[in-house]
């Protein structure tokens, strides 16, 4: 009896220590199984998270692109963020027959630039808040001087010399409003120094600003948004009038070389055109709506003013240019004369137009490309493709004409402009055939000097 009872208590121990063992190995088993699965997921979930930045950033990389391609970000204009010094641009590389010469000293995106009155100075900005004014009265030379400012805790997206070439303005990227500054100068009169002499002006737009000028006789300044709307201002800053554009979105405005108009352009295909009045003792009696510049089928892009403000040059999304008379008694009812109108190849979405001071010329920047017209005949001349990695932002020529003048990248670049001479030998030609005795011999000499003056520059 007892041996049995011995016998069934050892198979029971050793029943036990088998469970004991089965349950040890399966524990252990289903814990490698479950660090396995765990170790799975955890990969899996690494690789949904992976994929799902990678996917983000494409994503968030299309939206920019996007927004580069419309030219926006934040809801203002993108020029580009300063580039590093190494990273190689077109510009930096770029050669062309007509090319005089690059200013250069500019770390970010040239914005705008503007000239002087008597067309002695250029002056310059860009994103990495710098503001250059360069000496271009021997800009053929091998070297351009220049003198550099800082715009302190912003950065100028637009510039404006002063009709007496001692100070200039400009419109802040972040304030969007204008700063004041002026020049210094040394004993021999050369420039040393710039520096802003006084408050911001106070912000009276909502919407971007998107362009800025001044009058020639120093009376009032003038601002426009994004919006539909320009001001008037004095130059304390004091707000003198607000108009209206009712052009249902602005893409720009300018002021008329002789102060007396101001110009607004946007989403509509017409031109208006105001009038603002000072009496003698410039006193500010008004702003007067007096003519538009109608003809175009689509939103106008761009508006230039020729020197003496007799010729404006417009530009549109219809894919063509026209040329205008603007020096007509509209007081008593005459309406600007429409001169002619050119054909744009490129598509239009965004260009800029400049009319040379004589009206016979007419330049048009679309993209990094320029082309010149020959106003006279409207026929294409010369392209110069390619000038910078970015677009030209702004496009003006030189007070005598000899010169084609565009920013982009960090650059600015000065042309020969044979257009130029090509058509005052059009226009000499044509009126040689219907002129006087009298005025052949004139016509004769000056037709002369502008096929030597291109001869020359050939």
């Amino acid at each position: 009896m007892i041996t049995e009872v011995i016998v069934a208590s050892t198979v029971g121990v050793l029943l036990l220590i088998l469970f004991l063992v089965k349950f040890f190995n399966n524990n252990r088993h289903s814990s490698s199984a479950n660090d396995k699965n765990a170790s799975k997921f955890n990969e899996s979930a690494n690789e949904f998270e992976n994929e799902n930045q990678q996917e983000n950033i494409l994503t968030e990389e299309k939206c920019n692109q996007s927004q580069e391609g419309n030219g926006f970000e934040g809801g203002k204009k993108k020029y580009g963020k300063p580039k590093s010094g190494k990273v190689k641009l077109i510009s930096d590389t770029f050669t062309h027959p007509l090319l005089v010469t690059s200013l250069k000293g500019h770390a970010g995106d040239v914005t705008s630039f503007d000239l002087s009155s008597n067309g002695k100075y250029l002056i310059s900005t860009a994103t990495d808040r710098s503001i250059f004014l360069w000496t271009i009265k021997d800009v053929g030379s091998k070297s351009v001087k220049s003198i550099r400012a800082n715009v302190e805790f912003d950065s100028a997206r637009l510039i404006k010399f002063s009709p007496d070439n001692r100070s200039f303005i400009t419109c802040l990227e972040n304030g969007n409003c204008i700063r004041v500054f002026k020049f210094k100068k040394n004993e021999d009169g050369s420039f040393s120094k710039i520096e802003q002499v006084m408050d911001d002006f106070p912000k009276t737009h909502s919407a971007d600003i998107i362009n800025i000028g001044i009058d020639s006789a120093g009376n009032y300044a003038m601002t426009a948004d994004a919006g539909t709307r320009f001001d008037i201002l004095n130059l304390k800053g004091d707000q003198l009038s607000s108009v209206d554009t009712g052009t249902m979105c602005n893409s720009g405005a300018a002021v008329s070389p002789c102060g007396r108009f101001v110009a607004a352009f946007g989403f509509t295909p017409d031109v208006k055109v105001w009038e603002v009045a000072f009496d003698r003792a410039k006193e500010f009696k008004g702003v007067k709506r007096v003519f538009d510049l109608k003809g175009h089928k689509a939103g106008v892009l761009s508006l230039a003013f020729s020197a003496d403000s007799s010729r404006v040059a417009t530009l549109s999304k219809d894919s063509t240019w026209k040329l205008w008379k603007t020096d007509v008694e509209y007081a008593r009812g005459q309406d600007p004369v429409l001169v002619c109108t050119g054909a744009v190849k490129d598509k239009l979405d965004a260009a800029h137009i400049a009319v040379s001071p004589d009206g016979r010329t007419v330049a048009i920047a679309v993209e990094n490309n320029v082309t010149l017209y020959n106003g006279i005949t409207q026929e294409e001349d010369q392209k110069i493709a390619a000038i910078f990695s970015s677009e030209v932002r702004h496009i003006m020529f030189s007070l005598n004409g000899k010169y084609l003048i565009c920013c982009g990248d960090r650059q600015v670049k000065v042309f020969n402009n044979p257009t130029g001479y090509k058509s005052q030998i059009s226009d000499y030609t044509a009126q040689l055939k219907t002129c006087n005795k009298n005025a052949e011999r004139r016509l004769t000499e000056q037709l002369e000097e502008a096929k030597k003056a291109l001869k020359e520059l050939s």
